[in-house]
């Protein structure tokens, strides 16, 4: 019983959040669609996700996610909520064609692959005795084909869309680098749980959680690539992929206070990753920017 109250709890923080989010981005805008106004629920829907899931998955709370997560991965997957939540955050901050084009690519590579992979290879590390195991799936594969549909047909959301201005040559070159390393890293671990070296495949046995993180990597590898054509986006990006950064080195420092093994390949790609794309936002911030 008090499992499935911690649950209500969880849900019922996640419509607040997501109505509160309806009254602030959505309807002061009269002019949208009905379309368009789904568009940015889905916006406010993925921010709001990753805020209030986020410090559940951090402190390795149990009920809070639909498998056992490792500790390890729980954290990792926090700061994907929280890089998400600053990502969903800046495109309903200014929703041009851009930002939200880059934040359904993001949704689509990080949720899509993973649904069609939990359902081919691993129905088995469900507990479909859980009511999060439901919520789970309706969520995410609810999101994937909503996501799909918007990237097939995307309505316009500003009435006067800024001319698109392209990013400074710093931006794409670093962009364009994180997107190939992160792509490569993602494929790695999507493919498989055990590969020849054990700095790159820390769960060996576990090949979901595996491609738990590994999706994460080939979305903003995919997003790093997009974004890198213009200032608009790229500026999302870079504050993506920061939060991000940051989340998973403090993530390998906190396995090591709780006595784990730190896993340094992990801290020290990320802490560069993190720390390059910080520098490269604020040069990218001090360059003109469309109004």
């Amino acid at each position: 019983m008090f499992d499935l109250l911690l649950q209500l709890l969880g849900l019922g923080l996640l419509l607040g959040g997501v109505s509160w989010g309806y009254e602030q981005w959505i309807r002061p805008h009269t002019h949208l669609s009905l379309a368009g106004r789904g568009l940015l629920l889905l916006v406010i829907l993925t921010g709001m996700g990753g805020l209030i899931g986020s410090p559940f998955w951090w402190l390795d709370e149990p009920r809070s996610f639909s498998w056992d997560l490792p500790p390890l991965a729980g954290r990792m997957l926090a700061s994907a909520g929280w890089a998400f939540m600053v990502a969903s955050w800046l495109a309903l901050k200014r929703p041009t064609y851009g930002r939200i084009r880059l934040l359904l690519l993001l949704l689509f590579i990080y949720l899509a692959p993973l649904v069609v992979a939990m359902f081919v290879f691993h129905l088995d590390r469900f507990d479909f005795a859980a009511p999060i195991t439901y919520a789970f799936i309706i969520i995410a594969g609810g999101m994937s084909v909503t996501t799909v549909g918007y990237l097939i047909w995307q309505p316009k959301l500003l009435v006067d869309e800024p001319p698109v201005v392209p990013a400074p040559p710093l931006t794409r070159y670093w962009l364009t680098a994180v997107a190939l390393l992160t792509t490569l890293w993602g494929i790695a671990l999507c493919a498989t749980d055990a590969g020849p070296w054990a700095w790159v495949w820390v769960w060996p046995g576990d090949w979901l959680t595996s491609q738990l993180i590994g999706v994460m990597l080939l979305a903003l590898g995919v997003g790093a690539w997009y974004g890198q054509k213009a200032a608009d986006t790229a500026v999302v990006m870079l504050a993506m992929l920061t939060t991000y950064g940051v989340g998973i080195a403090v993530a390998s420092l906190w396995h090591g206070l709780v006595g784990k093994p730190i896993p340094v390949s992990y801290l020290i790609a990320f802490s560069v990753l993190a720390l390059g794309s910080a520098i490269v936002y604020k040069q990218s911030t001090i360059s003109p920017q469309p109004k």
